[in-house]
């Protein structure tokens, strides 16, 4: 079976996507069969590697209308397939809301769709939307891991705890089996205000942290308007260097 991994915070604009595109694709690098959903409305994945095609089929249709995942499964160049979202998913709140309502099963939906294709992965990699409470509830039951990124600063400190108070609910009542893999700090400097924030974030007991961090890298930015993942676009980049750690402490996590 696959290792499925959410890559999820609930604030936006904190490396979400720049996190589940760089991993996906070194983790395809290395030899792995790697499938990257998109569960983001805004879809920022799926226009990452240019595929975003509002007609065509999309995660929205297999989640709620029972379309084959294959249909909405894109194979890119870099050896990652990735499963488009389109801005269709929207809407997916409220019939979830609609069906929830109506007594029928709405956070199993993404379980019951990708259970058809996840077995030809060694790894499924979740983009999360950064809100949407019962879409990241199917995402939540689906996943095995969840990887949280954060920018050191004084938000990812106050939301510390109500994060780890939120996973032990979401252990107790959607997914017993789901762990963290970790917290992971992207957008470092070397400043003293980011270096407080860092340290302060990796002392803290209440939610583990990746030793590895991803610093603030102008190559990361320049490769999402190449749409290509960092290690292509450019592999002496401290993106690079920084997601390849990344990902050797990842498979080191998961291999405990």
């Amino acid at each position: 079976m696959s290792i499925k991994i959410a890559i999820t915070n609930e604030k936006g604009g904190c490396g979400k996507t720049t996190t589940a595109v760089n991993v996906s694709a070194i983790l395809a690098e290395r030899g792995y069969k790697v499938l990257l959903v998109d569960a983001d409305p805004q879809s920022y994945s799926t226009l990452y590697y240019g595929l975003y095609a509002p007609s065509a089929p999309s995660l929205y249709d297999v989640m709620l209308f029972g379309e084959a995942p294959q249909a909405a499964i894109s194979s890119t160049r870099f050896g990652v397939d990735v499963l488009r979202s389109s801005t269709a998913l929207m809407e997916a709140e409220e019939l979830l809301d609609q069906r929830k309502i109506g007594g029928l099963h709405y956070n199993d939906l993404l379980d019951d769709a990708l259970s058809k294709v996840d077995t030809q992965y060694d790894f499924i990699l979740i983009d999360c939307p950064p809100q949407g409470y019962k879409l990241l509830e199917n995402v939540q039951r689906y996943a095995d891991y969840l990887i949280i990124p954060m920018i050191p600063d004084e938000f990812a400190l106050h939301s510390l705890r109500i994060k780890a108070e939120n996973l032990l609910e979401i252990r107790r009542v959607i997914n017993s089996r789901l762990r963290l893999l970790g917290g992971l700090i992207v957008m470092d400097e070397k400043n003293k205000t980011t270096r407080i924030y860092r340290d302060a974030l990796r002392s803290q007991s209440v939610l583990p942290f990746f030793r590895a961090t991803v610093r603030k890298n102008i190559a990361l930015r320049r490769a999402i308007n190449a749409h290509e993942p960092i290690n292509v676009y450019d592999k002496r980049s401290n993106g690079n260097i920084d997601y390849q750690a990344v990902v050797d402490e990842l498979l080191g996590r998961i291999a405990k």
